[in-house]
């Protein structure tokens, strides 16, 4: 055996023992097939999770092959020395795996070499980026989030939990660069919607991939694919079939093997033998549960049995429950919190599945799948984007499956005024929907789902029925009964009549944000104060989108950031934000600033290198084609003040901010911009743009009415498109101060 091979063997050996090691290896794990109920099931979920019709022809739509990851640029995202292992040991490196080991039955020289080759060719696939290591206050940050918004419904939180789907041993696979990359966006790479996309800001991305990488001290070499052997490689990954369940870009004919039904179930990948042909380290029960179903290959599976595989397959079970199946674990109960404590068990833990396709009409149903839509805004799980691929049969299945009778009612006819009577009966003269309910993002108290869109989501037919009786629909709902024993608790309402009553509500509902404000909406601010230290929300701010960032600073001064154009956008005195159109407005509002001397800054690229002082200053859209922005996160002092950090056109920005009291007492910014790399020759800082700009004494202008600017260096005051452009060339670092002239 070659020391290579020596060594590898070693380290796989220390990873958790080598595949070939007869039972060392640890069966799949897969999602949701440890819960009760699922036993029916298992034998058709693993021959889909392992991939069998892949290779073998099947007849059979419930056997269908997940969709592996994509390798096309995996050289990007994945480090080669851990292919290399992997390659070779898949269980032993990754215990859990669903991956089998397709050169088990290979010499152990023989499997050194061929490792060593395919990771070559897939390491070749692709370029890695540079990428930082992991900062402590984002791991902090991670691990909040990664313990809060989902991630431990599936994998296990830093307490250990059986039946949690394996992570395997990131820091040796990913940079932090590729892990955030591949968290904002996990469909590209796995389409199969078994790690489904979380709506991760980069951001947040940053420091989830910071939380799980925290043991990472020092960055990995870099894997360097030898041509040669990344040929070799690429004929070998033909050899053994690793097309028939990865992309690489390219199109390879699928493998033409013995069909499922001629399976025999004690050879080949289902028995513990090794041959040419993948290796699963099944347990019995795993390969019993494959004989049974591979022996139903023809059986009709009814739309009941196909949802149950679905919901297995994605491990919707994980969170949400359905005729009895799945649910969130008693162990993992206490990571589904919620900020709406009003509403009990309703406000953390996800809605049960059980006649969802009679509840929500289709289109919405595909939106909630797929793209993770959702109008539960009190809770911290998120529900994730599957894709559309996997949400389409799944829809299909429900709406199939899940009916109801017809209500019975009487359309309230139009001379009746449905929506006025509508309209009274959601005020708080009415049944007081509006108590509990937002509408048009508004809220009275808790903040139940929105009220305006719950006719784009229903279907009318559950409206009735649930109004009927909600406990029938849901026991541990708040919601009340309105008809107790079929009795309205408005008999002068359209005659007490029930039906009638929930029809008014019905078409008033159905005017959706047109419909007019019942009565009774009133609305205390939430007002975000800052006292002894910063305050930080990153949300919409005018002027900026969503993608602001608000600082609130002690004594009352306050600014906001454009993380998308990495640019001041705004700074002001006084109170800091009040924030209903953040929290109420279910994501699409935005901050309302409290002062009144408020100082805003022009859109557009804050830095620019100019040939010469005439250059015009770049419009956003050509900044944007020309010199990638990105935000890179910050850091807090002691007292939360952030470091905001940020690329432009290539070179690092550290922009730090802090309050300040001159010899009269006001309060004022100081602002300082470190580059870590000395600044491109050229560079430009665009201080302000305002039709009046005068100066004031060395070094110091005046802009507009409000604001004083003191400079480091003389600055650079031009004509622009009817304005004036203050500039300052960098040559390093720059310290500046911001001096409020009004009253807020």
């Amino acid at each position: 055996m070659n020391p290579r091979s020596l060594r590898t063997l070693a380290l796989v050996a220390l990873l958790g023992g080598c595949a070939a090691a007869a039972g060392a290896a640890e069966p799949p794990v897969i999602g949701g097939l440890e819960r009760e109920g699922a036993e029916k099931i298992a034998g058709a979920v693993l021959v889909s999770e392992l991939g069998c019709a892949a290779c073998h022809a099947s007849g059979q739509a419930a056997f269908a092959p997940k969709m592996r990851p994509d390798l096309s640029a995996v050289g990007t995202r994945v480090n080669g020395a851990h292919l290399r292992r992997f390659i070779e040991s898949p269980s032993g490196v990754k215990p859990g795996t669903t991956m089998p080991d397709v050169l088990a039955y290979l010499p152990d020289a023989q499997r050194d070499d061929a490792a060593n080759a395919l990771a070559h060719y897939l390491a070749s696939l692709g370029k890695p980026v540079a990428s930082a290591l992991p900062a402590a206050d984002a791991v902090e940050r991670g691990r909040k989030l990664y313990h809060s918004i989902g991630c431990v419904a599936c994998h296990s939180p830093e307490k250990t939990l059986p039946g949690s789907v394996p992570l395997g041993p990131l820091t040796e696979k990913y940079t932090l660069a590729s892990l955030t990359a591949f968290l904002q966006d996990p469909l590209a790479a796995r389409p199969s919607g078994r790690m489904p996309d979380s709506h991760l800001e980069r951001a947040e991305a940053e420091d989830i991939a910071s939380y799980l990488l925290r043991e990472q001290k020092a960055a990995a070499e870099v894997f360097q694919p030898d041509a040669a052997l990344a040929t070799r490689g690429k004929q070998l990954f033909v050899e053994h079939r690793c097309h028939a369940c990865h992309s690489t870009g390219e199109k390879v004919a699928p493998p033409a093997l013995t069909a499922l039904s001629k399976v025999r179930a004690g050879e080949g990948c289902l028995s513990d033998k090794r041959g040419a042909w993948p290796h699963y380290p099944l347990s019995e029960n795993q390969r019993a549960s494959l004989r049974a179903a591979l022996a139903e290959e023809t059986k009709t599976w009814t739309p009941a049995e196909q949802v149950q595989l679905a919901l297995t397959r994605l491990n919707c079970i994980a969170c949400h429950q359905r005729d009895g199946l799945g649910g969130v674990a008693s162990t993992r109960s206490e990571y589904f919190t919620g900020r709406e404590e009003s509403l009990g068990e309703q406000g953390r833990i996800p809605p049960p599945l059980s006649g969802v396709g009679a509840k929500l009409k289709a289109p919405w149903l595909r939106e909630v799948i797929a793209n993770g839509a959702g109008v539960r805004t009190t809770m911290n799980t998120r529900m994730p984007k599957f894709g559309g691929a996997n949400a389409e049969p799944l829809v299909a299945w429900l709406k199939q499956f899940d009916t109801l009778p017809p209500a019975k009612f009487a359309r309230v006819p139009e001379a009746a005024k449905p929506r006025n009577v509508g309209r009274e009966l959601a005020g708080t003269k009415g049944f007081n929907c509006i108590a509990c309910h937002t509408f048009r993002g508004r809220a009275a108290a808790i903040r139940g789902p929105e009220l305006t869109t719950m006719t784009e989501r229903l279907e009318e037919n559950w409206f009735h029925h649930f109004l009927a009786q909600p406990q029938r629909f849901a026991p541990l709902t708040v919601m009340p009964s309105f008809w107790p024993d079929g009795k309205s608790t408005l008999p002068e309402v359209l005659g007490g009549d029930p039906g009638q009553q929930r029809d008014a509500l019905w078409q008033f509902l159905a005017q959706g944000p047109e419909a007019g404000e019942p009565a009774g909406l009133v609305l205390e601010p939430l007002v975000i104060e800052v006292k002894d230290e910063g305050v930080i929300v990153r949300r919409a701010f005018p002027g900026i989108g969503k993608r602001g960032i608000g600082v609130g600073y002690p004594g009352g001064i306050n600014l906001a950031f454009d993380a998308a154009q990495m640019r001041l956008a705004s700074v002001w005195s006084g109170g800091f934000i009040e924030a209903s159109g953040l929290w109420r407005g279910q994501g699409s509002g935005q901050a309302r600033i409290l002062g009144k001397d408020i100082v805003n800054f022009p859109p557009g690229p804050a830095f620019a290198i100019l040939a010469t002082p005439d250059t015009a200053w770049p419009a956003p859209a050509a900044m944007t084609e020309k010199s990638p922005l990105s935000f890179k996160g910050y850091t807090l002092d002691a007292q939360q003040r952030p470091t905001l950090r940020y690329a432009v056109d290539g070179f690092v920005v550290e922009d730090f901010f802090h309050e300040r009291r001159a010899a009269a007492g006001k309060l004022h910014l100081e602002r300082t911009l470190k580059f870590p790399a000395a600044p491109p020759t050229g560079l430009h800082f665009r201080v302000a743009v305002d039709k009046l700009i005068e100066p004031r004494g060395a070094n110091e202008f005046a802009v507009g009415q409000n604001l004083i600017i003191h400079l480091p260096a003389a600055p650079l005051l031009r004509e622009a498109n009817g304005a004036k452009e203050l500039l300052l060339p960098v040559r390093g670092e720059v310290k500046l101060e911001y001096h409020l002239t009004a009253k807020p």
